[in-house]
């Protein structure tokens, strides 16, 4: 038998003996059952708590069970919740209303407890298994979105934080800086060892660029052996301090007893400034210092 324990279901009948046949039926399903007399306090713990389904009364005082279902899916935190009506209405309208609502289900009181059974069985199964593509989903979207040699966010994540921050920026004194690194000479490196070597000293310079990452910034690989550094308010009087430190840490580092340097390019957000536009720029300082034979800091102030 599934652990169902996990699965949150709530009742809501005004009367309590409607309450305890529900419950009679469900509870040897294992599903965590609660339950609620007064729509209105029901209605608050449906937005305080997460259920998977709820088990929804008609007629019940101060707020019927259509209207209470109408104000749960008008709600993005709870429009998602199956809803399964359990009224003495019979008819068409009573129904189709219900449904309109945004109803899942309904069963006709008095219900067969078999039947009971094998309908929730049935909404819960289904909410498990889109939980379980959810997870999937979330899985799927780190996976892409991360550089799977040194675990750092990839070009594709770094491009989407970078346009997020950019358009946040509403003032010349919103600083948002960018540090753009490279690795000097990686294919004369490649050459005189491997690509294994080449890998080992790829993952070292993460390690070390993560150590200068607060917990506000972006760090990303974003080509084979380049790497940007994103800092929000962070002024480029700072940003030149770090990047003078890291340029410091990377050439007393031992890579494999290979010697390693860096080109660095620093810039901060101009106000109004394409993103895209704002990377070239700094990719463009750090090119210029590469070209030059690296191991340095261009755009320094």
């Amino acid at each position: 038998m599934l652990d169902n324990s996990e699965f949150k279901i709530m009742i809501v009948d005004d009367e309590i003996f409607n309450i305890e046949v529900v419950v009679g039926f469900l509870e040897d399903e294992g599903y965590a059952l609660s339950y609620n007399t007064n729509p209105k306090k029901a209605l608050q713990r449906i937005f305080d708590e997460d259920f998977d389904l709820i088990l929804l009364d008609i007629s019940m005082p101060e707020i019927n069970g259509l209207d209470l279902c109408k104000r749960l899916k008008t709600d993005v935190k709870t429009r998602e919740i199956p809803i399964l009506f359990l009224s003495a209405f019979s008819d068409t309208k009573t129904i189709t209303d219900a449904f309109s609502s945004g109803a899942v289900d309904y069963i006709t009181k008095p219900f067969n407890g078999l039947e009971l059974i094998a309908r929730v069985n049935t909404h819960i199964e289904l909410r498990r298994y889109i939980k379980e593509l959810q997870v999937k989903q979330e899985k799927l979207a780190q996976i892409v979105a991360t550089d799977t040699l040194t675990g750092l966010a990839n070009r594709i994540r770094f491009l989407s934080i970078l346009k997020k921050e950019t358009a946040q920026i509403t003032s010349v004194n919103s600083h948002l800086t960018l540090i753009y690194i490279k690795i000097d000479n990686m294919q004369k490196i490649n050459a005189l060892y491997n690509h294994k070597i080449g890998d080992t000293i790829i993952v070292k310079m993460a390690k070390i660029l993560n150590t200068f990452k607060k917990d506000t910034s972006t760090l990303a690989r974003i080509f084979g052996t380049e790497f940007v550094l994103l800092m929000p308010m962070t002024s480029l009087s700072s940003s030149s301090k770090i990047a003078k430190k890291i340029l410091t840490t990377v050439g007393e580092t031992k890579f494999v007893n290979v010697q390693v340097t860096c080109s660095i390019g620093i810039g901060t957000y101009t106000l109004d400034e394409k993103y895209e536009a704002f990377l070239q720029r700094v990719e463009k300082l750090m090119q210029e210092v590469n070209h030059s034979g690296g191991n340095m800091v261009g755009g320094l102030v």
